[in-house]
């Protein structure tokens, strides 16, 4: 193989090294606290009838497994439901299926009441 082939062949490895490093970047971060509960509930107050309708989440620790490793916290729900108050103080019920959420914060024992949640 002549001098100008290696040559070749060592740019093209470089060049193909530097575009994966590029490609793949850096992890994203992790919720240190990760459950899954089967049902929750949720009570949104939403004036104009438009936002994240699960902005805190209400569940049982026991039935979610839950075991608190700090925030974030990330919840996945089987059948999330939600009380979305709209203008003129009418309620909407939303429920969805297979819901996933990112919590600030967590309080109580047996009854958990997440807040701060949000899209992950």
């Amino acid at each position: 193989m002549s001098h100008r082939s290696r040559r070749f062949l060592a740019t093209g490895a470089v060049l193909a090294a530097a575009t994966s490093a590029v490609v793949t970047g850096a992890p994203t971060a992790q919720a240190a606290t990760v459950t899954h509960c089967p049902t929750s509930k949720s009570t949104a107050l939403l004036p104009t009838g438009q936002g994240y309708f699960f902005p805190n989440l209400t569940v049982s620790a026991a039935a979610c497994g839950f075991v608190d490793n700090g925030a974030p916290y990330r919840f996945t729900i089987g059948t999330a439901t939600s009380n979305v108050i709209v203008g003129g103080g009418q309620v909407r019920t939303h429920t969805v299926e297979n819901l996933t959420t990112e919590c600030t914060q967590v309080q109580g024992t047996t009854t958990l009441f997440a807040s701060g949640c949000h899209a992950p």
